[in-house]
């Protein structure tokens, strides 16, 4: 019996809880300038302001706007609900900081490793002001579990005049494990403390009570939001020895032996950034959609793809601007939509007789930084009513943009999608083989090339007619996609006496051709290729699908033909 309660004891001593929350100030009146008191001095306690004085004045007034921006609370210096209970939550903490959850670690001696994460790189054209990346601490927990305690950061800032407290550029400084963010200190003008004789600067960033498992890495990320940029600042920042700690088990402190490694940065004034307006590196072929009279018609069906580049500096994007076009006689499609990967950005309603489009993105927040690539895509509706054998496709013409600066400037060039068609019923086609095949004499020389391309066919609609089913076949030069011989041909069911494709169903077909050597102009390089595909329903007809649409069923291998 005695055993057990000594073993106890003991499990309870070893299974130390670390923390580095404390019991504090809890504020519970609204504060405001001119006002006196206790709660003012605690106020001013919490947020590094020294001496206390008790009086809210406009140092007092500058503190707490400062918080408030660094802590997503409406900037209006007033110390009300919600800054009350913002700062309620990090009692005992280091002023402005999150608390975290106290960590339990399981009683045993440990130390950490320390290293320079290799992100965030060294960055000498800093262009944006909000959660700027610019150090990363690798901690590797050593023999048992630690906690990550305290980070102390040397910073140095250099201007055109010299160095400079860091406080002249930071507004608030946050550490963060992934992206959960540890703590946040808004800085102010004694937030940062010198090193005697020299113009280097500290600041001790505690409460962190993060857990590392015994043997793994965890990569701490230090960011910084800053205020407009005059005139250029070099930033230096390092961890020295002693300045990071972690606590294990038994509760005992250790320290980083030698200095981590430098970061260096240079904050820049905003620049004249430009942007690229380019196709997407997804082509987007030509596609077969079917309206359905007896709905909406066709909704929201892809039409065309583009992406834009930001140079020189990060890009905010305003307007969008797409024009719609359609084949003669065809029908303009009613609505379009702009979708940066799943996400809907803006839907209009396409101006009749002109097509065109402008998307107002603005309030959408979409910012291309610096040497990013965005894609974005349009999709369409066709109303109901869309006239059989439409032709429909969307180009984008401009992009109007926000500079790095603020300076509004537009990017034209137009990034054309390719002709889809729209009928009520339509064949929708996948390649199931493709091949060129090239038959010589003895001597070497071509007598013949044959292309064959199979299919699986699906009728959408309504059933289609398999004797009025015909397609263009030809050969492309596989080098410059130059046509080199084409000749129509009668699409050829695989199932023997098959006279209609029922709508829904899906049945093999081969388009196949041969070429004599007399329609092969020279000696080239050759894969086949399909032109066109005509059809008609059972009950109509004929419907023809668009030209240049069959680009994915061109043959998977090639044959060189010596003439």
């Amino acid at each position: 019996m005695k055993t057990t309660f000594k073993t106890a004891i003991l499990a309870l001593a070893l299974a130390v809880t670390v923390s580095a929350s404390a019991e504090g100030y809890q504020f519970t009146k609204n504060l405001k300038k001119g006002m006196r008191g206790a709660d003012v001095t605690a106020l001013q306690t919490a947020l590094g302001i020294s001496p206390a004085t008790g009086y809210f004045g406009n140092m007092t007034l500058a503190a707490v706007k400062t918080y408030q921006t660094a802590n997503m609370i409406p900037s209006t210096g007033f110390v009300g609900p919600m800054t009350r209970d913002k700062m309620n939550k990090t009692v005992g903490t280091t002023p402005g900081t999150t608390t975290t959850t106290p960590v339990v670690l399981n009683g045993q001696e440990g130390f950490a490793e320390y290293r320079l994460s290799p992100q965030p790189v060294n960055n000498t054209n800093v262009q944006v002001s909000n959660n700027v990346a610019v150090y990363g601490i690798e901690i590797k927990a050593k023999n048992a579990d630690v906690s990550f305690e305290r980070l102390t950061l040397d910073v140095a800032v250099t201007g055109t005049s010299g160095s400079e407290n860091p406080a002249t550029l930071i507004n608030s400084v946050s550490v963060k494990d992934g992206s959960t963010v540890l703590a946040t200190i808004p800085v102010n003008s004694s937030t940062f403390s010198r090193y005697t004789g020299t113009n280097n600067y500290y600041v001790q960033i505690s409460g962190l009570s993060t857990k590392v498992s015994k043997d793994t890495i965890k990569t701490f990320t230090v960011t910084f939001n800053t205020n407009s940029i005059d005139t250029n600042r070099t930033v230096s920042i390092d961890v020295a020895s002693n300045g990071a700690r972690v606590v294990d088990g038994r509760g005992i402190s250790t320290y980083n032996s030698s200095t981590v490694g430098n970061r260096t940065h240079i904050f820049k004034k905003p620049g004249n950034s430009s942007v690229l307006l380019n196709s997407d590196a997804t082509t987007v072929y030509a596609l077969n959609y079917r309206i359905n009279p007896n709905s909406n018609g066709a909704e929201k069906v892809l039409t065309s793809t583009f992406a834009i580049k930001s140079e020189s500096g990060p890009s905010k994007i305003r307007t969008v601007n797409v024009t719609a076009a359609t084949s003669t006689g065809g029908t303009m499609p009613s609505n379009l939509y702009l979708y940066q990967g799943s996400t809907l950005l803006d839907s209009r309603t396409v101006t009749a007789g002109t097509g065109v489009v402008s998307f107002d993105i603005e309030n959408s927040n979409v910012t291309v930084n610096e040497d990013q690539t965005v894609t974005f895509t349009v999709k369409a509706d066709m109303p109901s009513t869309t006239v059989n054998g439409t032709l429909v496709k969307t180009s984008i013409t401009s992009v109007v943009f926000e500079k790095a600066d603020g300076a509004s400037a537009t990017a034209s060039a137009t990034v054309a999608g390719p002709f889809h068609f729209f009928a009520t019923t339509v064949p929708e086609f996948t390649k199931t083989s493709s091949t060129v095949s090239v038959t010589s004499n003895q001597n070497g020389v071509g007598v013949s090339a044959t292309a064959d391309i199979r299919l699986n066919l699906t009728a959408r609609g309504s059933s289609i007619a398999v004797a009025s089913t015909t397609a263009v076949i030809g050969l492309k030069n596989a080098s410059t996609n130059a046509i080199v011989a084409t000749t129509s041909v009668s699409v050829a069911p695989n199932e023997s006496g098959l006279a209609i494709f029922a709508d829904g169903a899906t049945k093999a077909v081969t388009i196949s051709a041969t070429f004599a050597s007399s329609t092969i102009a020279a000696t080239t390089n050759l894969k086949a290729f399909v032109q066109s595909v005509s059809y008609a329903t059972s009950t109509a007809g004929p419907l023809f699908t668009l030209p240049g649409g069959f680009e994915p069923f061109d043959s998977d291998n090639s044959a060189v033909f010596n003439k």
